[in-house]
């Protein structure tokens, strides 16, 4: 009877501990294990978010028989040992747990844990506590992205049998931990804290580590005879003798390096205050990757560095490097399959790279001339960016065989070739001096989630063709000589499955909106978040951290009345810019569906008719642009519950009557309103009732010429000194779009 109570009360916190669903144990789970679960799950009662992985609300997930080991049987969660029935291994990682683990807490009564996933919980201002030293038996530890603050107890000294520990990303401080008497540790990352004073120098002797990742930290001097200022972030690191494979120092200052490790693999020192490459590189025969961007590295990058032969990804990434020593094949019989050289001052014609490369990125410096053909050997090249330099020519139908394709703000001219890889994710070729049509073999590349063909010469129709991609999130066709109408015929709508951005702005297109046009324009621009409107960004190919995406589109936006770039474009933006073309007639009721939408810019159009009530049903909607048109009538009041609206600008129309009044819009400036026939109201100056009989005011204000070349916004104008707003304030003030190349990410975070 007590084991089957036992295995009732399991079943009853499971939810806590991740979903499985009901079997048979071979042994069941010790009654004094399965209390001492019910105790951990009832120290902290509530959750404050939605797990990282949904889960149902029943119980244990039934394991393949077959697959069991004579050691422990595996749950979601939880995993029991097959002969006793304690609990080996407890999985936690983003459950959403809060609060402060106790010092007395259940959770150190684990005496046969072995791993213990704590990752991505809330445990805000809590210190460490002591009692993870009494888990003796522990080999694995994971306690990253938690908000753990002060020091890490000497205690932990006790897990003599540790083989990896993870303290990364809390708010940890104080001295370095006490485990350098942990002889068996392989793996340490306590990346992301503020621990300072001193790394201890036993720690570079260890036979077992091979992986350390100590960034953004504020260390000093391991050696016990060096000195440097209290007040510096220095590192000097003598790692002759050790048998490091990854060793990551991003963020601390280091102002030596001396290494000739046989197994050093991976070498990240980005953002330590280098000058110069350390020239005992030279001696890491098997470093297969460099990281040494964010640092005041300046001049050339020696020779010697491609002559490692077993180099392949190398970054140098923002610094003020300006040549590569040596001739313009130095390149290619080095065995690279990254190599990331953006926003630096290289200039003249591109590298000559090997057919082994991967990924190339090189955008932001002063390149100039054709691209080089050497590329089209690169079989496997999935990634290009050369956007912001001087390069000519045309684009070469042999490079659009890839993944990620960046050229915008160069000279490109011709036409785009013929594009029908099924690869294709990302094509950016905006700010050229491109001509001809889109073609029509885009309808093939199935995978193309981003297009972006802003200011060029392309002289085209609407490309309802598109509207058979699935995937595709981001049109943006503004500023070319596109032309006709866009909706293939009255009766017919346009229906996209993914679109979320669409800016078809200061082109030719002409006619009218049929009124159901909006009605199934896409399902993202329908259907609003759920949840926390907090934007993350759209980036693609993520890895252990998700922050840090492999690479990130931009735009230009016109956004609340102003020209910005939005370098990273939030996964909640939704963006309809119709603006500066010819459309006439009414604007469609169905705007009403679009109930995501978070800006909308009609602007400088013939649009005639009243402005549609509707648009009160676009809840998320913070920017409204239908300025310049021939809008009549009144401003729909029900507008006024638009709670996220910013911006509002209905200038120069023919409307009448009240303006609505609420604190979004009575807080916008006369300038959204002026130009029209009889507006009354804040934030017009105009009275809407005379004092004396309540009779409406016949105060005019002058209407104005509606010639479309007076009084034009300046639409290339930078957002100079403009703040931002709710959505885009976190996302703009960038110049330039920034990634993480894939494969580089990869194999550095491991």
């Amino acid at each position: 009877m007590k084991i089957h109570l036992a295995v009732f009360f399991f079943i009853t916190i499971t939810c806590f501990f991740g979903c499985v669903s009901m079997t048979i144990f071979p042994v069941p789970p010790s009654p004094d294990q399965v209390e001492i679960l019910l105790a951990f799950k009832n120290e902290f009662p509530s959750r404050n978010c939605d797990p990282i992985w949904n889960t149902p609300d029943v119980v244990f997930r039934s394991p393949n028989i077959s697959s069991w080991t004579k050691e422990a049987v595996s749950f979601d969660g939880v995993v029991f040992d097959n002969a006793t029935g304690a609990v080996t291994e407890l999985n936690l990682g983003g459950a959403c747990i809060s609060g402060t683990i106790q010092a007395n807490s259940s959770l150190f009564r684990f005496q046969h844990l072995r791993y213990l996933r704590l990752f991505i919980n809330h445990f805000d201002s809590s210190p460490l506590p002591s009692g993870f030293g009494r888990l003796t038996n522990l080999e694995y530890l994971d306690l990253s992205q938690n908000g753990f603050i002060g020091e890490v107890p000497s205690s932990i000294s006790n897990l003599s049998r540790l083989t990896s520990l993870d303290l990364s990303y809390n708010k940890l401080t104080g001295r370095f931990p006490h485990i350098h008497n942990l002889t068996l540790l392989s793996s340490i990352d306590l990346s992301y804290n503020q621990f300072s004073e001193t790394i201890p120098s036993s720690l570079f002797t260890m036979p077992s580590l091979w992986y350390l990742d100590l960034r953004q930290n504020h260390l000093k001097d391991p050696l016990e005879n060096m000195t440097s200022s209290p007040s510096s972030k220095l590192v000097h690191l003598d790692m002759a003798k050790n048998l490091f494979k990854y060793l990551d120092l991003s963020g601390n200052t280091v102002s030596a390096l001396n290494t000739s490790s046989k197994n050093l693999s991976f070498l990240i020192l980005s953002n330590c205050n280098l000058t110069e490459l350390p020239t005992s590189i030279k001696t890491l025969q098997n470093l297969r990757g460099l990281d040494v961007s964010k640092n005041r590295l300046k001049g050339k990058v020696p020779e010697w560095l491609w002559k490692l032969p077993s180099l392949g990804n190398v970054n140098l990434s923002q610094n003020s490097l300006s040549f590569l020593e040596g001739s313009p094949e130095v390149l290619l019989n080095s065995s690279l399959s990254e190599l990331d050289l953006s926003s630096n001052n290289f200039h003249g014609s591109f590298p000559i790279t090997p057919p082994t490369i991967q990924v190339m990125a090189a955008s932001n410096n002063y390149f100039t001339g054709d691209i080089p053909l050497t590329l089209c050997k690169a079989s496997q090249l999935i990634l290009l960016d050369l956007s912001y330099n001087n390069i000519s020519g045309s684009i070469h139908r042999c490079l659009t065989n890839v993944s990620v394709l960046k050229l915008r703000n160069n000279g490109l001219t011709g036409r785009l070739p013929d594009i029908d890889s099924g690869l294709l994710v990302l094509l950016d070729v905006a700010h050229n001096h491109l001509s001809g049509k889109l073609p029509r073999s885009l309808v093939n590349c199935t995978s193309l989630k981003f297009l972006n063909v802003e200011g060029n010469s392309i002289s085209d129709t609407f490309p309802f063709w598109l509207k058979t991609l699935p995937k595709l999130e981001v049109i943006v066709l503004r500023s070319n000589r596109f032309h006709g109408p866009i909706s293939s015929s009255p009766e017919r709508t346009l229906s996209f499955t993914a679109l979320r951005i669409m800016d078809i702005s200061l082109n030719s297109f002409d006619g009218t909106l049929p009124s159901d046009y909006f009605t199934n324009l896409s399902g993202p621009l329908v259907n609003p978040p759920q949840g926390n409107r907090w934007p993350e960004y759209r980036g693609d190919w993520h890895y252990k951290y998700p922050t840090e995406p492999w690479y990130y589109p931009s735009i230009d936006v016109r956004n609340k009345g102003r020209n910005m770039e939005l370098a990273k474009i939030p996964d909640t933006c939704t963006i309809i810019d119709f603006s500066g073309n010819g459309f006439g007639g009414k604007i469609p009721e169905s705007i009403g569906f679009l109930k995501a939408l978070i800006v909308l810019d009609l602007s400088n159009n013939d649009f005639t008719g009243r402005v549609p009530s509707s648009l009160a049903k676009l809840t998320q909607l913070e920017s409204l642009d239908l300025s310049r048109n021939q809008l009549s009538g009144n401003i729909p009041q029900e507008i006024r519950v638009l709670t996220f609206l910013a911006y509002i600008n209905m200038s120069y129309n023919r409307l009448t009557g009240q303006i609505p009044q609420g604190t979004q819009i009575g807080g916008q400036p006369k300038s959204s309103f002026e130009g029209n026939i009889d507006l009354c109201g804040l934030p017009l100056e105009e009275t809407c009732f005379r004092e004396t009989t309540g009779a409406p005011s016949t105060q005019r204000t002058q209407e104005p010429e509606l010639a479309k070349q007076e009084e034009v916004l300046d639409w290339k104008a930078a957002a100079l000194g403009y703040g931002p707003g709710v959505l885009f304030g976190v996302a703009i003030g960038q110049a330039f779009a920034t990634y993480k190349p894939a494969l580089f990410y990869k194999l550095f975070r491991l």
